[in-house]
């Protein structure tokens, strides 16, 4: 089989409540909609692994993981301004970082071609010591750091395409140059970072790259830039492994951003970097959910996302 998805009826136990923008009806609607089409059964693989402390602990202090959890026990339910949490949500962010895990170990034991991490919390602006935007752990960072500790590869690719910029994983690694991210995303936006002159530092300069997009900008012009950025940056870096953090809010109908892309738009994307990925990676790629706001124009994206994955 080609590719894997990864879920847990444990993620709609995260309740952020059904005002916030991050809602488990956000992956309610996914799991239907595949379901629906019959693009479920074939992929689903169970999650039979949290993400001990220690692991996440090799992107997030370990003060910071304790306080999560105690968070959680004692009843806490907000975080910052953004980031909601409930009795369940430690819990489930352990789980949705051991599907990271589970999914890079099933990809380097030839298992699968590639996996889909259909999680949340999502992870990619969760930094060392901090939850921000929706976000608890990095659940993209942690999956890159076992391929580095337990796998021992030298060259991964993040390709972050949701539309706002993910700090907390370009300030994982930005002065390492094992780990390369390149970021599409709409600015000035939420959360104000990811700035072109942002290469790294010390031994990440040059692994880190932003392609920033102003409100607006249509989907041609983001196709164009896409498309000429992923294949620069893959002949550049040569990786081994490519990890994807995929939002879908730089859909046209996405209420908290202004970029005008479709479906049909993320299946190209997918397609594109899963055929670079088989040319350079040996085919070898993970992606994560990360953001997507908008119900129907999320579900319809996700599944163009599968389509293209399992047709790699």
């Amino acid at each position: 089989m080609t590719t894997a998805i990864y879920y847990d009826e444990l993620f709609i136990e995260h309740d952020t409540g059904d005002s916030h923008p991050e809602a488990p009806a956000r992956l309610a609607k996914i799991v239907h909609q595949l379901r629906r089409h019959r693009h479920w059964h074939p992929f689903f693989q169970e999650i039979t692994r949290h993400a001990t402390d220690g692991e996440i602990s090799l992107v997030h202090s370990p003060e910071y993981v304790k306080s999560i959890a105690a968070a959680c026990e004692n009843g806490v339910l907000q975080l910052d301004a953004d980031t909601w949490i409930s009795e369940k949500s430690a819990e489930a962010a352990k789980l949705a970082a051991g599907a990271g895990l589970q999914a890079v170990a099933a990809i380097m034991h030839e298992e699968f071609k590639n996996a889909f991490c259909l999680v949340r919390p999502p992870g990619h602006h969760a930094e060392q010591d901090r939850a921000m935007g929706f976000c608890l752990f990095n659940n993209i960072a942690i999956a890159a750091k076992e391929l580095l500790c337990n796998f021992g590869l030298k060259r991964i690719m993040i390709i972050d395409w949701d539309v706002h910029h993910g700090n907390g994983t370009q300030n994982a690694f930005y002065d390492n140059g094992n780990v390369y991210y390149l970021s599409f995303h709409q600015w000035p936006l939420y959360p104000q970072s990811g700035l072109q002159e942002e290469v790294g530092v010390e031994a990440g300069i040059g692994a880190n790259k932003n392609i920033v997009f102003p409100a607006g900008t249509t989907a041609l012009a983001y196709m164009d830039k896409f498309k000429t950025e992923v294949e620069k940056s893959f002949q550049y870096f040569q990786p081994e492994f490519v990890l994807l953090s995929a939002g879908f809010d730089a859909h046209i109908n996405d209420p908290l951003a202004d970029l005008s892309l479709q479906a049909n738009d993320y299946f190209e994307m997918t397609r594109l970097v899963c055929d670079l990925a088989q040319q350079i990676a040996q085919g070898r790629l993970v992606s994560f959910l990360e953001g997507g706001y908008a119900l129907t124009a999320l579900s319809d994206s996700v599944e163009a996302h599968i389509h293209a994955l399992n047709s790699a």
